[in-house]
């Protein structure tokens, strides 16, 4: 299976394209030259001739490339809409089979606007930023073009990435070298934002060859078990939530030094593990686990 992949210089599109690799005919695609041994394209998304070459031959796309945009006119528009829009329609042309689209949490508010908790895919969207506001455009788009003109589309709705030492690109901790509380921290942290390498494949992977999921969107981060009745307590008692779903944990944190933040939004993640079948290879439970074992050891 032939699989395009977007934003391949990118921060998450790089650790992305050889874990798809793993599985698929991957090649990436960046308007930067990309310093990588797998096959890649550089093109600019914004140029629908060179898309639609780039495009041509492809079973699957899965587009990550955007733009993380501050300032509210910049070329946030052009990368994040205009692009997507070249992509799908070249998708359209060239006969491509399914087009997984990397949308972002921010896309509904990011927290601050969503009316309900744990925030899932049937949220409404009031985006706060042009970031959130251009992604939630992109998602219309790619709906639209699954409707109109048959094309399997997919949205990840991506509580995002973000890199922290210990993780290995194998999905095992290097206990000896990793930043223990930093690992700890971002499973305690709202944004909920993956880590391991081997979890961008699996999502991403199942997004681009699952069948019957053609039209769906999934919230797509680390593993949580908060439900709605949990809002009150994350917010002023989050110790107490913690040690109800993982019995020791926060006494094991106050050991290492980490303390339990607030938490004020979360996601759900049902749909996400019940439908297209991803599952983060660990949460806060698991890492614990994990740590206990190789402490026990030294």
């Amino acid at each position: 299976m032939k699989v395009l992949v977007t934003g391949t210089s990118g921060m998450v599109g790089s650790r992305a394209l050889p874990q798809l690799a793993k599985r698929f005919d991957a090649t990436g695609l960046d308007i930067r030259p990309a310093p990588s041994p797998l096959p890649t394209i550089q093109a600019d998304l914004t140029d629908y001739g060179q898309v639609k070459a780039a495009t041509a031959g492809m079973d699957a796309i899965v587009h990550l490339a955007a733009l993380l945009c501050k300032p509210e006119a910049d070329r946030s528009i052009d990368l994040n809409v205009k692009a997507t829009g070249n992509l799908l329609q070249a998708a359209v042309e060239n006969k491509v089979k399914r087009f997984v689209y990397c949308s972002t949490v921010w896309a509904s508010g990011h927290g601050l606007t969503e009316p309900y908790l744990p925030i899932d895919e049937d949220v409404p969207c009031q985006p706060v930023c042009m970031y959130g506001q251009t992604k939630w455009l992109g998602e219309l788009m790619t709906e639209y073009y699954g409707r109109m003109h048959g094309l399997e589309t997919v949205v990840i709705r991506f509580c995002g990435f973000h890199p922290c030492a210990g993780y290995t690109d194998d999905g095992q901790i290097d206990w000896e070298h990793a930043d223990i509380p930093g690992l700890f921290g971002r499973y305690l942290r709202s944004g909920h934002k993956l880590m391991n390498p081997v979890d961008l494949g699996e999502a991403f992977g199942l997004a681009a060859t699952k069948l019957g999921i053609a039209g769906k969107r999934f919230v797509v981060g680390v593993n949580t078990p908060y439900v709605a009745s949990d809002a009150a307590a994350l917010r002023s008692l989050p110790a107490a939530v913690i040690e109800r779903y993982y019995p020791g944990v926060p006494a094991l944190l106050e050991e290492i030094g980490v303390e339990i933040p607030a938490m004020p939004y979360y996601f759900r993640h049902d749909q996400a593990r019940t439908v297209l079948g991803f599952r983060s290879q660990h949460d806060l439970g698991d890492l614990a686990r994990l740590y206990r074992q190789w402490k026990a050891q030294r």
